[in-house]
Order: structure tokens, then sequence, then C-alpha cells
């Protein structure tokens, strides 16, 4: 099936709306709601994003999705990191920087872990909540140099 998708709206202003909309085939598809607590980021792609994923999408494939909007606007604006992804999740190791704080939301009172496996496929309607940063943690590990970063999401197929 071929359908016109609006694949990502930023909702950070009210009543401004920025769809990115383009033609594709596509199957059953979710939505998720990831909020970025990264003022950074988050001024170049908004606080909150909709995203509307395929079915089988996992956080990686989330914020992958999240690094096209940001490419889109310009330079990742984090110096020292390449990409969001880059920042939170190492593919060699295929985990999650010890510093990113991630919490899963499913329905108040039910939250989900993919910290373990980042590759778990996500539930539609849930609401994400990344901090790459996150204040309390004193173990603050060194991410992995970023053209390091390319070559293993290419050997690791991410």
């Amino acid at each position: 099936m071929r359908i016109l998708l609006v694949k990502y709206l930023n909702i950070n202003r009210p009543g401004y709306i920025c769809p990115i909309v383009h033609e594709e085939s596509v199957g059953a598809m979710k939505r998720i709601k990831l909020v970025i607590r990264e003022p950074s980021i988050k001024e170049l792609a908004g606080r909150e994003l909709n995203l509307l994923l395929d079915d089988r999408a996992n956080l990686i494939d989330a914020i992958t999705e999240v690094d096209k909007i940001i490419n889109s606007k310009g330079v990742f604006p984090v110096p020292g990191y390449g990409s969001f992804l880059h920042m939170i999740y190492n593919p060699v190791k295929n985990r999650f920087y010890e510093q990113v704080v991630i919490t899963i939301v499913i329905k108040p009172g039910q939250l989900l872990n993919v910290r373990e496996n980042p590759k778990k496929t996500l539930p539609g309607g849930i609401k994400v909540y990344l901090t790459p940063m996150g204040g309390c943690c004193f173990n603050q590990e060194e991410v992995i140099d970023y053209s390091e970063f390319l070559k293993a999401l290419e050997r690791y197929k991410v």
C-alpha cells in the first residue's frame, strides 16, 4: 500500500506543527512519544516528538528517526558527538551507556525496561523519556569514537 505519511510532528511550540511528509510503502505502524531531556537537542528537534514508526521498531529505530530530524536542520548540536544515537548507544556492546537514563511508560504505573535489550520491539502508544546525561550517574562512560561508532553500526547492522 502506498500512502502519504506524516512521520514527525514537532509539538514543542503550541500551535506549531512541522510535518515532514513523504510517500512510501508502509505496513502496520505505531505511534510513540519521545521526550528528550537535553537542552541543545530539545531546542533543535523539540522537547516532545510524536513518532510514527514501523510496527517492529525498537528504541534504536526511534532515536535514528530523531537523528533524521536533527540532520534536516543542520549539524548535531552537542559538541563531541556525531549524532543522538552516538551520544547514548554503544553498538559494539549493544547497550546504552551507563549515564543514559531511559524511562518508558506503557501506561501509568507500568514501565518497560529496554536497557538490557535495546533492540526489543516497542509497543505502540508508549511515552519514552530519554536523558542522555543523567545527573545522578557517577559512572560516566566514555563514548566510542564517531568513526568507530559508524563502522560498528554497519558491522552489527543496527
